[in-house]
């Protein structure tokens, strides 16, 4: 896997169509990439380009309905294994993007040009695909990576504040697994939030630590076989549980908010096993209050046992386990930790919420 690069000009890309010459090009979208950011990049495509643009945004996208429609009008436009797919746009339209291009025609090159925070710093890097299935995250899904990946800091611009602060959480989860967690405490207090107009080259330095942070890891277990590669999961057992029980009732919750909240109560689950009166027990508490403070959640989570359910379903279970990252007393991630309900319930409870939607 090729760590993803700075392309502000989309050099990158153009090299890749110039060097591989597909014979049909499309290009993947949502409404609001096709709005705020194909502008920049349609006059530079070749005049075969097809544009495929979803009829929804969000989480609603990583279905199979869309899946099904991308590899019904690939077959329209005469695709064959000589074409290649652009996916442009946050996490879910990369997603998408990756996982209809593994699996059409079992498989045609497909490139990323992520168009969010969240899209940038994690989604589109790692060489993961996935859809949803009955409201349970990525149950569906491919390892396949792209030919490549352009981030351009350019398409941030037009980003609001709330879709900012999704993106940061991925990169506070990559921050906890690599630095020193005082460091952590130190650069969560220091976030670039409230920016406006928010400047992509704000987030270059940012980008390119996650991007790296995460290829390293990826490097050492592309396919999640040896243990490595699930440390990136820290916060997304609870998360997930709390995006999909959101997405089942019709909440309006982005992943990295969700992301953010799993966070906490997973650092809380870490505090609560490290002694929460202890030095390390204490330190990771404080992590947990931090993230919420500056990532606070639009969303009050329900109760922790209309959460459990959700937990049960995630797809890094093993039998009727719930497993989560967790962080040791010297903050080093701990995979495969089994979390019994009382630890969940502790922490959900440990964690104020701080949305404004009733549950």
């Amino acid at each position: 896997m090729n760590t993803p690069q700075l392309d502000p000009h989309l050099h990158g890309l153009l090299n890749w169509i110039d060097r591989t010459r597909p014979n049909r090009l499309a290009v993947v979208m949502d409404p609001n990439t096709e709005r705020h950011c194909l502008p920049l990049l349609s006059s530079l495509l070749p005049p075969h380009t097809d544009f495929l643009c979803l009829s929804q945004s969000g989480e609603d996208v990583k279905r199979i309905e869309n899946a099904y429609a991308l590899w019904s009008g690939l077959d329209e436009a005469g695709f064959d294994r000589h074409g290649a797919l652009i996916g442009l746009g946050g996490g879910t339209v990369t997603d998408l993007t990756g996982f209809v291009a593994s699996t059409y025609l079992r498989g045609v090159d497909f490139w990323l040009i992520p168009t969010t925070l969240l899209g940038m710093v994690d989604a589109a890097t790692g060489g993961k695909t996935g859809i949803n299935l009955g409201g349970a995250k990525n149950r569906i899904g491919t390892f396949a990576h792209p030919s490549g990946v352009s981030l351009c800091p350019d398409f941030l611009d037009t980003l609001p504040e709330r879709h900012v602060r999704s993106g940061l959480a991925e990169h506070v989860k990559h921050m906890l697994i690599a630095l020193d967690p005082h460091s952590v405490l130190q650069r969560i207090e220091r976030l670039p939030l409230g920016t406006a107009p928010l400047d992509g080259d704000t987030f270059s330095d940012l980008i390119l630590e996650s991007v790296a942070i995460k290829g390293d890891i990826v490097a050492q277990d592309p396919t999640e076989s040896t243990g490595t590669r699930k440390q990136l999961n820290l916060g997304h057992t609870a998360g997930h549980a709390f995006e999909s029980w959101a997405l089942s009732e019709g909440h309006d919750l982005l992943h990295g908010e969700a992301v953010a909240w799993g966070l906490g109560v997973e650092l809380a689950v870490s505090a609560g096993r490290s002694g929460l009166e202890s030095e390390p027990g204490r330190l990771l508490m404080t992590l947990a209050e931090a993230i919420q403070r500056a990532l606070p959640c639009p969303v009050i989570p329900p109760a922790s046992d209309v959460l459990w359910p959700w937990a049960l379903m995630d797809k890094k279970n093993e039998g009727d386990r719930v497993q989560m990252v967790l962080l040791s007393g010297d903050g080093s991630p701990e995979v495969d930790q089994s979390v019994s309900f009382e630890e969940f319930d502790a922490a959900c409870r440990a964690v104020s919420p701080t949305g404004t939607t009733p549950a």
